[in-house]
């Protein structure tokens, strides 16, 4: 029996080790992630997703691509609950989503985004909020899986260093770097990773994306991917337009199948 909160509401078990999630007539569950039939729309006669299913396995890195306002980042969101459905359900073990304690649930994630968000602290700080009450050792170990440690130990006074508000003085690559760090000092289960890439210049983005390949290792990843770089390798591409799947498969099949898939770049360069 899991344990609960006061309020009779499940909490996350946080030991467990695989996780499903899924959307049916949408359900989104962890474990083995699954989505089933999921639907969801804002104020407005347009449906966002539509009829959506998607079954996330452990240790698989699933990556959305789309052109813009396919439903890519909704997915995203609706997996941490910032909005939920407004037809079928979000399940995480079999649980509805609306039912689990959102915090613990939270605290087993970590997303980076496009648009890495630093405060005006010291590095230290800015990675602990990602855990905080992680040791000194934490951080620097997170740091090391993100490839931040050898440039922040350059830095006038190191972990010390205060920040400019949004990381000022720090490269696009070096705040992203900073970013992955707190993501990963909780040690999340599931990583999100919306267009975590797209607006780093290619040096930049081959240094981050080795970092983000280092920290997928072992976790069940969502990529929502703008560059082709970013989801050859992934277990499944799942082909987004206009709130549907289109096509889904190794990035390796969906090229020889000549669909939507071959011909984004040409259609939508930013996708990829």
């Amino acid at each position: 029996m899991s344990p609960r909160t006061q309020n009779s509401m499940p909490i996350w078990d946080q030991t467990m080790r695989s996780w499903t999630v899924v959307f049916s007539p949408f359900k989104l569950g962890f474990s083995r992630p699954y989505f089933s039939s999921a639907t969801m729309n804002f104020h407005c006669p347009l449906k966002v997703l539509k009829n959506f299913n998607l079954e996330l396995k452990s240790g698989q890195t699933v990556a959305l691509v789309g052109p813009s306002g396919s439903g890519k980042s909704t997915i995203v969101h609706m997996i941490q609950r910032f909005y939920d459905p407004l037809e079928g359900e979000i399940l995480v073990e079999g649980k509805n989503i609306r039912d689990l304690d959102l915090k613990a649930f939270r605290s087993q994630m970590g997303c980076v985004q496009q648009e890495p968000i630093l405060f005006e602290c010291s590095v230290e700080e800015n990675i602990r909020l990602g855990k905080l009450d992680a040791t000194e050792d934490e951080i620097i170990d997170a740091a090391k899986m993100a490839n931040a440690h050898d440039f922040i130990l350059q830095l006038p006074e190191g972990y010390k260093t205060l920040l400019a508000e949004r990381g000022g003085g720090l490269s696009g690559g070096q705040k992203q770097r900073i970013a992955i760090a707190r993501a990963l000092i909780r040690k999340p289960k599931l990583l999100l990773l919306d267009e975590a890439t797209s607006a780093l210049d290619t040096h930049s983005e081959r240094v981050v994306q080795d970092a983000l390949d280092a920290a997928s290792s072992g976790r069940t990843v969502v990529v929502v991917a703008h560059r082709l770089t970013t989801v050859r390798n992934a277990d499944r591409i799942l082909v987004l337009e206009k709130g549907l799947i289109r096509e889904q498969g190794t990035h390796d099949e969906l090229v020889e199948k000549d669909g939507l898939y071959r011909h984004l770049p040409a259609r939508n360069r930013s996708v990829f």
